[in-house]
């Protein structure tokens, strides 16, 4: 009988949580995890990661179930459109779509097709990806506990545009104790690419997270305060939460909420911001249910 040796994928899905997060960071950053007392954002990411495991953040990084939340705290109004949602993508009836749509895969990020002419998608190739984003929860990807127990769907939303057809601006709000302090913004995503972090003032502020800024002007929104006043309502009750919206013709649209950055490996420049964000983040007591011990 001859014996097939475990593939890198087997052995690795093998290892525990904390193991695999704590390799991670020695690579990232050249020195070991520190979960006893850790001081840096990243450090709090990857233990909240590990130990801030309740039902609800589950729920709120299921990009389909937390549209019930979303309606509650700040109204319907906020959703983007919905055209439907499938367990299977052999359930999807392309031809009953509208022209312009987007599917989302709900358990993870960068699991989207984006179709502004339905008669030009491959559809073939949109299902081949599909499928393969249905096939492994994107927990896999980084140890991303709020992944795991999702169940996978697909859903199919409004293509978002701006008045030129093009990407909306997006803008991404680092939520505090339930009180956002910094703002990511992104223009033309998919074009010409503008980055830039913001203060709440709308300047910029004396350090840099993750990729730096592209240095074009990114004018302040008109809606920005109904996006503040968004962010705390969302964020409320979380030691930290990342609320992602949208501004399309002045209205905000809830795209999705992020509890982990960059999986806890962003940069920051220089680097002891890195620690003056992670004074901002508070750390809960530990919440681990016996079942994500189990399987941490």
């Amino acid at each position: 009988m001859r014996l097939t040796r475990p593939s890198p994928r087997f052995l690795s899905d093998r290892l525990p949580d904390r193991l695999v997060l704590a390799r991670r960071f020695k690579r990232a950053f050249g020195r070991p995890l520190n979960l006893r007392d850790p001081q840096t954002f990243n450090e709090k990411l990857l233990w909240l990661m590990l130990y801030y495991r309740t039902p609800l953040v589950t729920t709120l990084a299921d990009k389909y179930e937390v549209r019930g939340y979303v309606a509650e705290r700040v109204g319907s109004e906020r959703l983007n459109e919905l055209y439907g949602v499938w367990d299977r993508v052999s359930d999807i009836d392309f031809d009953t779509l509208p022209d312009a749509f987007a599917l989302k895969v709900n358990w993870g990020w960068g699991a989207n097709v984006f179709c502004p002419r339905r008669s030009e998608l491959d559809v073939p190739k949109t299902k081949e990806r599909l499928a393969a984003w249905m096939r492994r929860s994107h927990y896999w990807s980084a140890r991303e506990w709020c992944y795991k127990n999702i169940r996978p769907r697909i859903i199919c939303e409004r293509l978002l545009t701006d008045d030129r057809g093009g990407t909306p601006p997006d803008y991404k709000f680092f939520c505090f104790g339930g009180e956002p302090r910094f703002v990511k913004a992104h223009t033309d995503r998919f074009g010409q690419h503008g980055r830039g972090l913001f203060d709440l003032d709308w300047q910029t502020p004396p350090f840099g997270y993750g990729p730096p800024s592209t240095g074009q002007p990114i004018p302040r929104p008109d809606n920005l305060d109904d996006m503040l006043a968004c962010a705390r309502s969302l964020s409320r009750g979380f030691p930290f939460v990342r609320v992602d919206l949208y501004s399309v013709a002045g209205r905000t649209i809830f795209g999705e909420m992020t509890w982990h950055p960059s999986a806890g490996m962003g940069r920051f420049f220089p680097d002891r911001y890195n620690k003056y964000w992670g004074d901002e983040l508070r750390l809960p007591a530990k919440t681990r249910s016996r079942l994500s011990r189990a399987r941490a």
